[in-house]
């Protein structure tokens, strides 16, 4: 049992940034975070947290969306631009929590407004990449897989 537990141990902290889990962010044109924790699946109380990191800002400056490095017209190599990102945002951290028998999720940004959504969505939510609802969508079909297929909210179902 202790070497089974011992692997497990060894396999959790050995992943590299590139296992790790998206902490859905991005509608459009923005980055994903980095998942931290994500307790309480199919619950009443599940929760994620999650922050950015220098692979978030790696992965955005070089798809730049927002024409900010040379390879896409702008003035920062994207080196500059992870800096840029580091220095702006490396320290924002994200939460959201989910009612799975609800069917509620709240978003907590790093700043602003906490967003709340109800699932189902009605037939004629605006659900595009401008709405800012993908993530949401994302966030709650992790917390709430259950609620999430009885809705048919994920993939082939």
């Amino acid at each position: 049992m202790r070497i089974s537990l011992l692997s497990i141990l060894v396999f959790t902290f050995a992943m590299s940034p590139a296992q790790a889990e998206d902490f859905p962010l991005a509608s459009c044109a923005g980055w994903d975070g980095t998942l931290v924790s994500r307790t309480g699946t199919d619950s009443s109380a599940a929760v994620m947290e999650g922050n950015v990191n220098q692979a978030n800002f790696q992965e955005y400056c070089e798809r730049d969306p927002g024409y900010e490095t040379v390879a896409h017209g702008g003035k920062l190599t994207v080196e500059q631009c992870v800096a840029m990102y580091l220095k702006e945002s490396g320290k924002d951290t994200y939460r959201s929590t989910a009612n799975c028998r609800k069917g509620t999720l709240s978003f907590f940004p790093a700043s602003g407004e906490p967003l709340r959504v109800t699932f189902p969505l009605p037939e004629d939510a605006d659900v595009s990449c401008s709405s800012g609802m993908p993530p949401l969508i994302e966030q709650f079909t992790m917390l709430c897989p259950q609620a999430a297929r009885k809705f048919k909210m994920l993939d082939g179902e």
